[in-house]
């Protein structure tokens, strides 16, 4: 109906993910830098309000610019650099992110030549980060990891050249595979696309560091929960990077590329554990990246064949690395075929031939209905069929705080999402 087309582009009573530039807040928090975002007014009480949990532990230090309508109309870009360069003056952080609103986005502010000229001013490394607020997280801190990761191992990647050497030894030839090292080493990974918004439980992270120490791994940095700077500057080091969420793919392809470091996409959760460990260990051994929820989920017989009274068809639904490997523990655990549902923007090369990616609440709504079974946040609820056997797994990133006390690890207490 012509009256219903505006439901094609519209979310009208489902919430959307948190955006991109609290996405970049939140993945450049606790590294000691400064983030600027470059707004009107607002958006640094929504992210505090809504999008950030570690105000109350740990300060940050997360600006924003005012950008009045006169400076907008003007294209006076100088009260933004004085206004940088002063913070930076005071505080002395360790480098210097801009992200930006839509406002400036839509008058082609130059973020290039102001991130140049408060460099020159402060001495301080700064990048600008893309966004406009109309994206979700996931490309936002993917951008703000990748960013970081081009500023902290540039020198390496200049001593890396072309053929992928890093500090004389050859991109294929590290020392590699505790299992059959002549010295006996373990295997060196990055935790790649760790934050609050798909892991808002802290102990997460001592829980991800202590599993993977168990299974034979050194951890050399977490991007970017309870570690600083000096251990994500080791990164270049590494042997093997495990992505934990989405928001670490693009670092994770940039470091393949740059130092030949393989990575594997995952969370060691459940059943699905030692299958992700051993799929890291192999990933380091050949130099092959692989994503091994995926070999579980392409696995199964199709959605139309599990057609059944007596088979429920079963979905799990939100960001496609936490989920992916949620639905991979669902199948080895209980033997139940379950689909991928992606919700999140980046998604490319993590979703099974199965796997779904609804646009809007419409289609969302569309998908969702055709499921006796689902696993999803509890927001997403009103969205099934009548009589749906839901199974709620609250996301930081979609409800908020709504749900907040009511989120588990998902690694402790038996590891299982």
């Amino acid at each position: 109906m012509a009256g219903e087309s505006w439901k094609s582009q519209t979310w009208w009573n489902l919430p959307v993910y948190t955006g991109d530039v609290s996405g970049v807040c939140s993945a450049l928090y606790e590294l000691g830098g400064m983030v600027v975002m470059h707004d009107p007014s607002g958006c640094n009480s929504t992210y505090n309000t809504h999008d950030e949990i570690r105000w109350v532990s740990m300060e940050s230090l997360i600006f924003l610019s005012g950008l009045t309508q006169l400076d907008a109309i003007t294209g006076n870009d100088q009260r933004l650099i004085d206004d940088i360069v002063s913070a930076a003056n005071t505080f002395h952080p360790a480098f210097i992110a801009i992200a930006n609103s839509p406002v400036p986005w839509l008058i082609g502010t130059d973020f290039e030549a102001i991130c140049k000229k408060v460099t020159a001013l402060t001495g301080i490394a700064s990048f600008h980060v893309e966004t406009n607020a109309m994206h979700d997280y996931t490309k936002g801190a993917g951008q703000a990891f990748l960013h970081l990761a081009k500023m902290l191992l540039s020198e390496d990647a200049g001593a890396a050249g072309d053929s992928g050497t890093l500090r004389g030894l050859p991109g294929t030839g590290r020392i590699i595979a505790a299992d059959t090292n002549p010295d006996g080493r373990r295997i060196r990974l990055n935790i790649l696309g760790m934050t609050p918004l798909d892991y808002p439980v802290r102990e997460d992270a001592m829980a991800m560091r202590r599993i993977l120490e168990e299974e034979g791994f050194e951890v050399v940095s977490n991007w970017a929960i309870g570690d600083g700077l000096q251990s994500l500057k080791r990164s270049a080091g590494a042997d093997v990077n495990l992505v934990v969420s989405s928001t670490g793919m693009e670092t994770a392809r940039w470091m393949e590329e740059t130092f030949g470091i393989p990575y594997t996409v995952g969370v060691p959760t459940g059943s699905f554990r030692r299958i992700l460990c051993e799929a890291v260990k192999k990933s380091a051994l050949t130099r092959k990246s692989s994503v091994p929820y995926l070999e579980i989920l392409n696995s199964l017989p199709s959605r139309e064949k599990r057609k059944n009274p007596d088979t429920p068809v079963r979905c799990i639904a939100g960001e496609p690395v936490t989920m992916g490997s949620a639905a991979a523990d669902i199948v080895l655990t209980d033997g139940k075929p379950c689909d991928l549902i992606a919700l999140t923007e980046t998604r490319q090369g993590l979703l099974p031939e199965q796997g779904f990616t609804p646009e809007g609440e419409r289609q969302i709504r569309e998908v969702l209905a055709e499921y006796e079974e689902v696993t999803a946040d509890p927001m997403l609820k009103e969205a099934c069929r009548s009589g749906c056997r839901f199974h709620a797994l609250p996301h930081f990133a979609l409800s908020g705080r709504l749900y907040l006390n009511q989120i588990g690890s998902l690694l402790e207490k038996g590891g299982s999402l």
